[in-house]
């Protein structure tokens, strides 16, 4: 999913099946798209998930998830342009056509740059993993690959990456691989300090999470606890109709707001997904687990009827921006979207 986040993030409601039934399985065969030969080695993924595949030499592919999702469907590989998938309908075939990758060498050089690489990247390793407990315990496996451009005419920091960022989450037990659409820390004067800085970090991507934490305990507790509170734990909520049995309060104009007054269910297209319209155009939400975290969220469209799935993905995404507490997740405090499902 930008931050402006474009990838957010169950314990609460974990489910046990003595038969695994999958809700949507995608099934299909990657291209090139001049020759219409197969690609083998094709990466086919849901966006922000565990959940992924490969083509084999034929170019198909399998993939599955136990719900129906609102989830992007990411299909690449290197040298061809990536190609994302949306509302996908369960059972679904498909004929996926790659196009080659146009080389853009992106040369970024505007004005002179003041800041050394060290400060650049020093700046973009704590708005990108962040200063928390996981985003300090991660690692960026191929720094060498980020090019970053400070703007002194707007003072923006800017990153890119023809390559996707690899990074390994020692903390929550993941490794990670981001895609880079944009990236982008804006600040308030020519200065890389944070602190009363920093207008608005922003980055869009697509992400693809490797467990690593070969059932460690410590690091399910960790991950526990990086849920909770968390904008997909509140999206999740959300779906479920339980907000306030999992520790959230709605507040609007200093009162507090039930469920039933902060959206309505328009329709139910099916078990997995809702129509939903809000009634109100900003919210307070307080998490009130091991602390009273405060964030804010504003509905940019109103009249806009959004799809929820049972993950906490939703859409239109661009609609609806986190402030506050929740905004301050970032990549080292991230889960893949079918945790704990």
């Amino acid at each position: 999913m930008s931050w402006s986040l474009k990838i957010f993030w169950a314990i609460g409601f974990l489910s046990t099946f003595s038969v695994q039934v999958w809700a949507q399985e995608i099934t299909g065969t990657v291209l090139d798209s001049k020759t219409k030969e197969p690609i083998f080695g094709a990466s086919v993924y849901y966006d922000g998930s565990s959940v992924g595949t490969m083509t084999d030499e034929n170019g198909n592919f399998e993939i599955r998830l136990p719900y129906r999702n609102n989830a992007v469907l990411v299909i690449s590989h290197l040298g061809y342009q990536a190609k994302e998938m949306v509302n996908l309908p369960e059972d679904a075939i498909l004929r996926v056509l790659l196009q080659e990758q146009v080389e853009d060498l992106q040369e970024v050089v505007l004005t002179s740059d003041p800041f050394s690489r060290k400060e650049k990247l020093e700046v973009f390793r704590l708005e990108f993993l962040g200063d928390t407990r996981g985003g300090r315990s991660s690692i960026i496996e191929n720094e060498e690959d980020i090019r970053l451009y400070f703007n002194s005419e707007d003072n923006t920091l800017s990153a890119y990456c023809d390559k996707p960022i690899v990074i390994q989450n020692d903390y929550l037990g993941y490794r990670v691989f981001f895609y880079v659409d944009e990236f982008k820390i804006f600040f308030k004067r020519k200065s890389l300090e944070r602190i009363d800085n920093i207008h608005q970090t922003l980055f869009d991507g697509s992400t693809r999470f490797f467990d690593t934490s070969q059932g460690n305990p410590k690091i399910a507790e960790r991950r526990a606890k990086a849920y909770l509170g968390s904008p997909r734990h509140f999206m999740r909520a959300c779906w479920y109709g339980d907000v306030e049995n999992q520790n959230f309060k709605l507040k609007k104009n200093y009162k507090d707001v039930v469920l039933t007054d902060f959206m309505v269910n328009m329709a139910k297209p099916d078990q997995d997904l809702r129509d939903i319209r809000f009634m109100g155009s900003q919210y307070v939400i307080y998490y009130r687990q091991n602390g009273n975290y405060r964030s804010t969220l504003k509905i940019n469209e109103l009249d806009t009827t959004y799809i929820l799935d049972r993950y906490g993905n939703y859409s239109p995404f661009e609609s609806l921006a986190f402030g506050g507490h929740m905004s301050d997740y970032r990549l080292g405090d991230m889960l893949p979207m079918d945790y704990g499902l």
